[in-house]
């Protein structure tokens, strides 16, 4: 996963760089009122989770991708795969700043991952974990055309419900992303 674009975002690799604008994330509690217990994401991990997502994505092909408006360019969060906490299974995971809820860029960048995430990376099924209260996140995991599972778990150490999505989806998720090895300028 080099650089994912879309009409509206760039999502590229995180880089050191990266560290004061994933630190204001983290620090709204607005923002994180769904991701965790509240030691999970905090400003002050947040150098520790960058040199995670940085290595994560080297190791394993995939990982998270900070996500830039395009227009602005601008940092307005993350989104990208990881695997789910003891399971062997892969899930989709977005988080992004107050300031850019209610614009469709959480789909629009979920959408993008999850069709690298098939037909790139040729993953066969991919989660989504969320709060259960989170209905945003639920709204963008069902325009994804995940599926609601039965029943709710704990994961994260949050109460939480899980969707899932086969790679058995026709047409509409073929592979159209400009990928680039490019830097972003």
């Amino acid at each position: 996963m080099k650089l994912l674009v879309t009409p509206r975002l760039l999502m590229r690799p995180f880089v050191e760089s990266d560290l004061d604008d994933l630190s204001a994330l983290f620090a709204d509690p607005a923002v994180m009122q769904f991701i965790g217990p509240p030691d999970m994401l905090t400003p002050s991990k947040a150098a520790d989770r960058l040199h995670e997502m940085i290595v994560d994505l080297e190791a394993n092909g995939y990982g998270m991708l900070a996500v830039i408006e395009r227009r602005e360019k601008r940092f307005i969060g993350r989104c990208g795969l990881m695997k789910l906490d003891g399971s062997n299974e892969i899930e989709l995971d977005f988080i992004l700043s107050k300031d850019a809820w209610g614009k469709g860029f959480a789909t629009e960048a979920a959408k993008e991952v999850l069709r690298y995430a098939f037909n790139v990376l040729k993953l066969p099924r991919i989660v989504g974990i969320t709060h259960p209260r989170n209905l945003a996140s639920q709204r963008v995991l069902e325009k994804l055309g995940m599926k609601h599972t039965a029943g709710r778990k704990h994961y994260h150490g949050m109460e939480s419900v899980k969707y899932v999505i086969d790679n058995t989806v026709p047409k509409p998720f073929a592979y159209t992303s400009r990928l680039s090895s490019l830097a972003y300028l």
